[in-house]
């Protein structure tokens, strides 16, 4: 995107979202194939903290499947027993909550963090550029809209904006039906893309029940 020489091959998404060898049964490979855009290596060093901030943010979803959980109880524990920073800055923001669940309306005790919107934003927006590119071969210079689907709000009007995201998940749910699924580890990332027209759409899958939907059109 910077126009610079690319030297390198950044992975979408990052590679330490997928578990090693290590941390899996004997024979079990989730590192098969990697989706691999170009890249300059400074702008793919510099992106490291931010991987590991989305990468908590998603490991404490309680939508994850197993081996996101599993990620979260290997990867993630060493992370952050050789840096508690980014952890610490996210368990700054918990506050006790009860949480309903969306599907079955049943209320559990929980703990709820804060975002860094800005942060999360522009991670969200150099990943939907990224997977943008290895699908569609072309870059997306426009502004992305998009909605993640596994964050809730527990303030402010939280009963309404939950509605509303609920109602974006069954739209998406909608649109998606019949769209085939990319990614050779789909237990912890694969995608979906439409276009539509002059539309284009892509639907994120993390550890399975992390969702993010992506909005792709040419409005400034």
């Amino acid at each position: 995107m910077c126009d610079a020489l690319a030297t390198s091959g950044e992975h979408v998404p990052p590679k330490c979202f997928f578990p090693e060898k290590k941390d899996l049964p004997y024979g079990i490979d989730l590192r098969k194939n990697l989706l691999k855009v170009p890249s300059c290596d400074d702008h793919n060093s510099k992106k490291s903290n931010d991987d590991e901030y989305f990468l908590y943010i998603l490991s404490g979803s309680f939508q994850i499947n197993e081996v996101g959980r599993n990620l979260y109880r290997t990867k993630v524990r060493r992370s952050i027993k050789r840096n508690s920073s980014i952890l610490g800055k996210i368990a700054s923001t918990a506050t006790q909550v009860n949480f309903k669940y969306p599907e079955t309306e049943k209320t559990v005790k929980s703990v709820a963090h804060e975002l860094d919107p800005s942060r999360f934003n522009t991670i969200i927006d150099r990943l939907g550029r990224a997977i943008y590119f290895y699908h569609f071969k072309e870059k997306w210079t426009y502004s992305i809209k998009y909605q993640a689907e596994f964050l809730f709000a527990t303030v402010n009007q939280s009963d309404e904006a939950n509605s509303r995201l609920k109602e974006i998940t069954r739209q998406a749910d909608d649109w998606f039906l019949d769209a085939p699924h990319y990614g050779e580890n789909p237990e912890v990332f694969k995608y979906q893309a439409l276009e539509v027209e002059s539309l284009r759409k892509m639907r994120l899958h993390f550890y399975e029940g992390c969702k993010i939907l992506l909005i792709f059109d040419y409005q400034p």
